[in-house]
């Protein structure tokens, strides 16, 4: 299912509706053993049950999407998959556990070079040290951010330096 036709279902309350679609797209792909699009599609479905709150089918999906892309050595998309575990940690209240998710997922979305991702966990992994009042980690965690970010602005170069300067001075940032 692409997003675009997501939108629409959710728009228009429809999301049982595209949860069955996305099951049936995962149980076809299965069934013509296509593995890379079956580990897609649990992904995807674990996003949509997580949309609808069932976070115990989402927490299932999230791991079997995981075990999915180790499978295929594929570790954007097991740091994909990971990342929305996280977030489903964070919303679930568990930081410790999303703070940990975050991390490995950041580790394998930069393994696999997928960079626009990447700066999206190390962004929401900054965001919540900064609820659990971890600054400095917020900070290293921004400045490594801006560091992948695809196509950076001036604005993002000068905040970078700026940002990484007290902790260089503290001895905590990377040179």
């Amino acid at each position: 299912m692409d997003r675009n036709q997501l939108e629409v279902y959710i728009q228009n309350g429809e999301m049982d509706l595209a949860i069955s679609e996305m099951e049936q797209e995962r149980a076809a792909a299965l069934a013509r053993d296509d593995a890379a699009q079956a580990a897609l599609a649990t992904n995807d479905l674990g996003v949509m049950y997580a949309h609808n709150l069932r976070q115990d089918e989402a927490r299932r999906a999230f791991q079997e999407a995981q075990a999915m892309f180790v499978r295929l050595d594929d570790p954007a998309g097991q740091g994909r998959a990971t990342g929305n575990l996280a977030q489903l940690e964070e919303r679930a209240g568990n930081a410790e556990q999303a703070q940990a998710l975050y991390l490995q997922a950041a580790d394998l979305l930069h393994e696999g070079r997928a960079f626009d991702d990447e700066y999206a966990t190390r962004r929401r992994l900054g965001k919540l040290y900064v609820t659990r009042g971890a600054t400095l980690q917020a900070l290293d965690e921004t400045t490594r951010a801006l560091a992948v970010k695809p196509n950076p602005s001036v604005w993002d170069r000068i905040q970078c330096f700026f940002y990484r300067l007290p902790l260089q001075m503290m001895g905590l940032g990377k040179d």
